[in-house]
């Protein structure tokens, strides 16, 4: 097999239908588009909307209608994952699990996992952190897989669950055990992070598993790191350095040296990742890293192939999805004229409506500032 026979694997259901269509699928397609990959990319789904589907099929998506499922999101996933590989997990090599709406690729995975795979069967990409050191996952392994299954793996580096890959044979069982375990579980909590970190932890997938650092290039995981709720918290035991940002091109890099003096940094947004962005984009000098993203240019590595929770600050999230939009391209003066456009106007009551519904573009076309309208609130 070759990398024809690569598959990204998704599930889209209806319930995150959001209200341009689904938030992230425009960065998510040009950038699977822009990276190389030339394998197969299937969307298990339900309830999606029309114009959805359509763009999806547009980028060489093979739609697998499915009915809505009476168990949970987070439940449904794991299931329908296994029951898909059930049954065709023999056309493929690597299969890439990938999330949708915060998730982009810079490089094609399937030269990553040609380059690095070796001797493993599975690949998780690290949140830097342990599961004890970061209190929503160790929270959600206490309470969803149990205190006594919490205390062998705490001392663990969390695996994003939304981003990790392997060979086909092994991706099949660790869907089919994480879905065991989803299914045992009734509270409110997302229960497949939690049980796919376990999973992970037990022989014989133990001695499959290979979590790179970020140093190694496969994934940049950012949710502890650039989330504002997090950030502070996790920082004193980060197990890899923060990224740097190409600002001329708007590719992430893994930090391999010391900020440097001189450098210039693109400053954190102070608002939650769920508010509505109000200011420019600042780039300025003398900040750290828990302050910001240091600017740097043409490093001499090779970039993530992978970024997942990129959304985690809005101003970092407002360069990777200018750059992925439909047709576009990058250019910093641009793009920073196009972000001063579509911060809301607050005068005499008028409020700037920020992006047109994914119905209004046309295939191929570019976002600009005369998309904007002005509603009355």
């Amino acid at each position: 097999m070759n990398a024809e026979n690569d598959l990204i694997l998704s599930v889209m259901g209806g319930t995150w239908v959001g209200v341009y269509g689904y938030p992230g699928i425009e960065a998510y397609v040009e950038s699977i588009r822009r990276s190389g990959f030339i394998g197969r990319k299937v969307m298990l789904c339900w309830g999606i909307r029309t114009e959805v589907r359509q763009k999806l099929i547009e980028y060489g998506f093979e739609m697998v209608d499915l009915p809505q499922p009476q168990d949970p999101f987070f439940h449904a996933r794991m299931r329908v994952c296994y029951e898909y590989l059930k049954d065709h997990h023999q056309e493929f090599r690597y299969i890439f699990w990938l999330d949708i709406k915060d998730l982009i690729l810079q490089n094609n995975p399937s030269v990553w996992m040609e380059e690095n795979i070796g001797n493993h069967g599975i690949i998780g990409s690290t949140e830097c952190v342990t599961i004890e050191q970061e209190e929503t996952n160790q929270m959600w392994m206490r309470t969803i897989v149990g205190e006594k299954e919490y205390q062998s793996v705490k001392d663990e580096e969390v695996i994003n669950g939304g981003t990790w890959a392997g060979k086909s044979e092994l991706m099949m069982e660790v869907f089919h055990k994480a879905h065991l375990g989803c299914y045992k579980y009734q509270g409110p909590f997302p229960p497949c992070q939690a049980w796919i970190n376990y999973v992970l932890r037990q022989e014989p997938l133990k001695s499959e598993l290979y979590i790179p650092r970020w140093s190694e290039g496969f994934a940049g995981c950012f949710h502890p790191m650039w989330w504002v709720g997090a950030r502070y918290k996790c920082s004193p035991f980060l197990r890899d350095l923060p990224p740097v940002l190409d600002v001329n091109t708007a590719i992430l890099y893994p930090r391999l040296e010391a900020p440097k003096s001189d450098s210039d940094w693109v400053e954190f947004n102070s608002h939650c990742p769920t508010q509505r962005r109000t200011s420019k984009i600042k780039i300025k000098k003398n900040l750290d890293v828990l302050s910001g993203v240091e600017c740097v240019s043409k490093p001499s590595n090779k970039p993530f192939c992978i970024l997942h929770g990129y959304d985690r600050d809005l101003d970092m999230q407002a360069f990777f999805e200018y750059k992925y939009r439909y047709g576009g391209e990058f250019a910093l003066q641009p793009f920073l004229s196009f972000h001063e456009a579509q911060v809301p106007i607050e005068r005499r009551g008028l409020r700037a409506v920020k992006r047109p519904r994914i119905e209004q573009l046309a295939f191929g076309g570019a976002v600009t500032p005369s998309t904007r309208k002005l509603v009355r609130h």
